[in-house]
Order: structure tokens, then C-alpha cells, then sequence
């Protein structure tokens, strides 16, 4: 069986690029199967520089070069104002790929991009792998009290806006590749996704859509470190970590917010360390001067991106993981965080209640629900116990949900049934 991969990162051809938390899971995916037998795997991307295709260990690899945008910066300024994306031409290039390969399936990695297109020229069946859903995350942009204009007069983004990378041109690529997505849904014949939320989407777009259960695989480090875990006892200090990439709607703003209100309103010792962001971001900024607040101020500190292993280290040392997002699909941080064995509070948003069972596994909140997330942590200072207890349970959960074995078996069940 032959199965071309079409993916948004350039996964095993350059590692230095994965060596964040955001694409980490789809090298993990692409682990899982290049040592089968039965599957002769490739995988094909966009890349600045390389165009040739390269064999390395079993794995064949088609980067597609895409000029780098300084080659022309007004014209590239001018697209990014009006929040323009990738032309459908391109697809040409995929289609040598497809040629080239002749794969028995194609397997894309997200509905957002412009890779599903290539569902349009040729007869390879197409399953779309689900990531992020931009049309309810476009739905969900801008956070409460919050619109463009707060960010096209905000004099800490004016470079930005006047480059178009500012905020209010990042919303209308993004309701314009919604547009595309939702012209992918309509014309897709299968979908893998992993939540009751995502499948709720999908059906929306595509009542038709052949749709199919596949948890997601963790990168290796978070199964070497499963049951290492051993901060049991309430400390002094109640060390919270987030884990956030520099986007609006991740929910930096419910951070500050509830961490004024701790701040303002117990006595509690705290430290709320936030992995992905560094202070000096203009979002951090943003916020701190729309609020009125200082990080340091709040015991809020921003450790920037950090490697795998520093990554983990700091989780273990937590007590509780805070996921403040308005919206989100199964975001890899709170699976990790419960692989761990650490104590979950999430906003119930999107398809973070196919990951935790309230009160049982962890503890969700409302959107946007400061007050709600201060109240769970007040009751984990009382008693701790139960939210630990509610961590071995989700430790349990996640242990059977990430199977590596359960996953993989699963994923050729998907790709026979649909050869078929």
C-alpha cells in the first residue's frame, strides 16, 4: 500500500523545525507508520529552498519549493492587507507529486490549508486528517471586549499593520481560508478526526462525509516520562502552567484576568508559568497595557518556547495545567498535561469535553470563566487529593486514548476500508 502524506511542516526532512510542541504529533504520526511493511510511505511539503526528491531510511520525501516572499515585499505587503492566501494554481505542483508517487491513498494533514484542492484532479481517494477548524475558530477570533480596532490603534502594532501582519490582516486570511475550507468540506469523501466536536463540524459542512475515529499520537518523550510525576503534596507555592501559542483566541487575556483576581482577592502563593510565550510579545504587551496589568505583578511568568525535554520537565513540577482557550479542537498541551498524570482545568469549548469528563478526569469551565477557573483553584488549595485522584483517572484514559499500537492498527483499518 502506498501512502502519500500531505502536510503544512516539512515533518522529518527538517527537524529543527518540530522542535517546538506545535507540529511535534504529526512526525510522531509519520513514526507510527514508516516501519511498516505493508506501506511504502512519502510525505510532501512546502519548503524555501529545496524542490528534488530525496529517499532517507524507507521514507521518500517531495518538499515543494515555495519563493520566499521577500522576493517581491510590495507585492506580498499589498496581499497580506488584504489577507490573501495561496493561489489554487499550485496545485499543479501536487499533482506531479501524485504522479510521481502513484499512491493508493493521499492522506492530508488539515482542512485549512490548500492541500485538500488536490481532491479536485485526480482519482486517488483523499482522506482529510482533522486539525485546527478555522471556521469556528474565525467564529471565535477576537476575545470579549476585544475587535480590530483595538489592535489597528494599538501604536505597539503599528509596524505590523503597516506590513500587513497585524492582527486585522491575520483575521481576513483567516475568514478567507474558512472560505476554502468549507469548499473542501463539501467535496470530500473522508475526514479522521478525533473529538464529538470535530465530527459535529464535519457533518455540518458535509452531512456525506465518510468520517473516521483516530486519536491522536503524542511525540515519544511524553510515553518515556508516563508515571514520573510525583508532586502528590499541596506546596507552599501552587506552581499553574499554560501552555499557549502567540494567537489571539488562545486566551492570554483569561490569564491575566484571573490571575488579578487571585491576586486581588486570596492570600494564595502562586506561580503561573506560561510555556510558548515570551513577555516581550506584542500580544503580551497588548494586554498588559489593555488591562492595566503587569505580568510580574500577577507571579505570571513567560518562559518562551522551550525544548522537548525542559518542556516536560517544567510540566512534571506543575500541580495543576490551565488551558484558557476560547476555542480548540483536542489541543496536544492538555493531552500531554493528562499523559503526565497533571491536574487539568479547561474552558469547555470545542472538543476539549471529548477529553475530560467533568469532575471526573478534570474540571472544565465556562469561555472565558475567570471566575470559575479561580474557584477550582481556591478548592485544589482546600483538597488536593481529589484533583489528583481526577488526574490518575485522566492518566488512565490517556494512556488507552494515545496507544501507539491502538492508533497505528486503527489507521490501516482506515486506509484498507477505503481502498476498498
Amino acid at each position: 500500500m502506498k501512502v502519500l502524506i500531505f502536510t503544512n511542516s516539512a515533518a522529518k526532512y527538517d527537524h529543527s523545525v518540530n522542535s517546538y510542541h506545535g507540529a511535534g504529533w504529526v512526525e510522531a504520526f509519520i513514526n507510527l507508520l514508516e516501519d511498516q511493511k505493508e506501506i511504502e510511505l512519502a510525505v510532501s511539503f512546502f519548503h524555501p529552498k529545496d524542490h528534488k526528491k530525496l529517499k532517507r531510511n524507507g521514507l521518500t520525501f517531495y518538499p515543494i519549493y515555495q519563493p520566499s516572499r521577500r522576493s517581491n515585499p510590495i507585492k506580498t505587503i499589498i496581499g497580506d492587507w488584504k489577507g490573501r492566501i495561496e493561489s489554487e494554481t499550485i496545485c499543479k505542483n501536487l499533482l506531479t507529486v501524485v504522479e510521481d508517487f502513484k499512491p493508493d491513498i493521499i492522506q492530508v494533514f488539515g482542512s485549512e490549508n490548500m492541500f485538500p484542492s488536490i481532491q479536485k484532479y485526480t482519482k486517488v481517494p483523499v482522506v482529510v486528517h482533522l486539525q485546527g477548524l478555522l471556521n469556528p475558530y474565525y467564529n471565535t477570533f477576537y476575545p470579549t471586549n476585544q475587535s480590530k480596532y483595538n489592535f489597528i490603534f494599538d501604536l505597539g502594532y503599528l509596524k505590523a499593520n503597516l506590513l500587513g501582519k497585524g492582527i486585522s490582516s491575520l483575521a481576513k486570511r483567516i475568514k478567507n481560508k474558512a472560505k476554502r475550507e468549507a469548499e473542501h468540506f463539501k467535496n470530500l469523501n473522508y475526514a479522521m478526526g478525533r473529538t464529538d466536536w470535530d465530527k459535529m463540524v464535519t457533518k455540518i459542512h458535509n452531512p456525506n462525509i465518510n468520517y473516521f475515529h483516530i486519536d491522536e499520537v503524542l511525540r515519544p518523550i511524553f510515553y518515556k516520562n508516563i508515571s514520573t510525576v510525583t508532586a502528590r503534596e499541596r506546596n507552599s507555592c501552587i506552581k499553574i502552567v499554560t501552555t499557549i501559542s502567540p494567537t489571539l483566541y488562545k486566551g492570554i487575556d483569561v490569564i491575566f484576568k484571573t490571575a488579578k483576581l487571585l491576586k486581588e482577592n486570596t492570600n494564595l502563593n502562586y506561580q503561573w508559568s506560561v510555556i510558548g510565550l515570551e513577555a516581550t510579545d506584542s500580544l503580551v504587551e497588548h494586554f498588559e497595557k489593555d488591562l492595566k496589568l503587569k505580568h510580574h505583578l500577577l507571579n505570571i511568568k513567560f518562559l518562551g518556547i522551550r525544548k522537548a525535554n525542559d518542556f516536560v520537565d517544567t510540566l512534571k513540577k506543575a500541580e495543576l495545567f490551565i488551558h484558557p482557550s476560547y476555542i480548540d479542537n483536542s489541543p496536544n498541551s492538555v493531552c500531554e498535561a493528562q499523559i503526565l498524570g497533571i491536574p487539568v482545568i479547561a474552558c469547555n469549548v470545542g472538543g476539549l469535553a471529548s477529553l475530560i469528563d467533568d469532575n471526573k478526569t478534570g474540571k472544565l469551565v465556562p469561555s472565558n470563566g475567570t471566575y470559575e477557573i479561580v474557584e477550582c483553584i481556591l478548592n485544589y488549595s482546600k483538597n488536593h487529593k481529589v484533583y489528583w485522584t481526577m488526574a490518575d483517572k485522566a492518566q488512565e484514559n490517556a494512556i488507552q486514548r494515545h496507544n501507539q499500537k491502538k492508533i497505528k492498527q486503527e489507521v490501516l483499518n482506515v486506509y484498507q476500508s477505503i481502498i476498498k
